[in-house]
């Protein structure tokens, strides 16, 4: 499980889905969580952008998976 914490906002991954303050989002299929990042407050993981509680594939999620 990997933890990273931004501006008072923690956020676990595991193998199923993202705690994001210890509420639980469920990845998509097709998600691992291997890469994770936070940027200006906003979630990135494998491509997917976090928007409103689902997982969106943004250009955003796709450049923070590439670079």
């Amino acid at each position: 499980m990997n933890q990273i914490t931004y501006n008072n906002k923690t956020i676990n991954t595991t193998s199923k889905g993202v705690f994001i303050d210890d509420v639980f989002v469920p990845y998509k299929k097709g998600m691992k969580g291997n890469s994770t990042s936070i940027i200006n407050g906003k979630v990135f993981v494998d491509g997917y952008e976090l928007k409103a509680g689902k997982w969106k594939r943004t250009i955003m999620g796709v450049w923070n998976l590439i670079f």
